[in-house]
């Protein structure tokens, strides 16, 4: 999830000075010998090749910058509860908005499990980018991991399972079900991490584009 921007710099090759009084100089460019031609070759190609390959040089810029995650939960297709996590002024600002405490009833065995859907956006200057088709589309290389901290002892009542799976049938985590067995309280905490070429449906591998931390209870 980045963007390539290309740094060019303009080269202008180091060509020797010729002086036209200097009768030397004149001789030597109205009979060349075989070996000055070789070495004129051989410079000329050195300077195109480096214009050609050095000149333009790739950067990758960093990840994109992520100011909203939406998390929308539903039971047995019931309306979708939504509860979100705003940081608009992006890292070093102000305090982000938290989301309300998700609160969901107990699924009994056999019962339906709630299912919820992820959302990224970057709401910065009046305008909402969504990043999730770009998460989706680039599922191979991401991964939303979900990490249940409980306060309650023992730790009880949730599991979370990713739904939706990449072109390498790894987990993506954009969609989820939620299995809350027993009372319970706690956090959630969702990192969406990127994992370019070393996806393998851990957590602990790439780097974290954004971590976010919903409260929860099992009523």
């Amino acid at each position: 999830m980045s963007i390539a921007t290309m740094n060019c710099t303009k080269m202008t090759p180091n060509i020797p000075k010729i002086n036209p009084d200097n009768q030397q100089d004149m001789k030597t460019i109205a009979k060349p010998s075989h070996k000055y031609i070789a070495v004129a070759i051989m410079t000329v190609a050195a300077i195109f090749s480096t214009l050609t390959f050095t000149a333009c040089s790739e950067k990758a810029d960093e990840g994109e910058l992520i100011t909203t995650v939406s998390l929308s939960i539903s039971n047995s297709g019931g309306a979708p509860t939504t509860y979100t996590w705003k940081d608009l002024d992006g890292p070093g600002g102000n305090a982000p908005q938290l989301p309300d405490t998700i609160k969901i009833g107990q699924v009994t065995p056999g019962g339906n499990p709630y299912t919820a859907t992820l959302e990224f956006f970057n709401e910065q200057n009046g305008t909402k980018e969504d990043i999730t088709l770009e998460v989706k589309n680039e599922g191979h290389d991401h991964f939303v991991c979900y990490e249940i901290s409980t306060l309650s002892l023992p730790p009880t009542g949730l599991t979370i399972v990713a739904t939706d799976k990449d072109k390498n049938n790894l987990p993506i985590g954009l969609t989820t079900e939620w299995k809350p067995m027993a009372k319970d309280f706690g956090v959630v905490v969702i990192r969406l991490k990127h994992q370019p070429g070393i996806k393998t449906g851990e957590c602990n591998v790439g780097e974290t584009d954004v971590e976010v931390t919903f409260p929860y209870k099992v009523l």
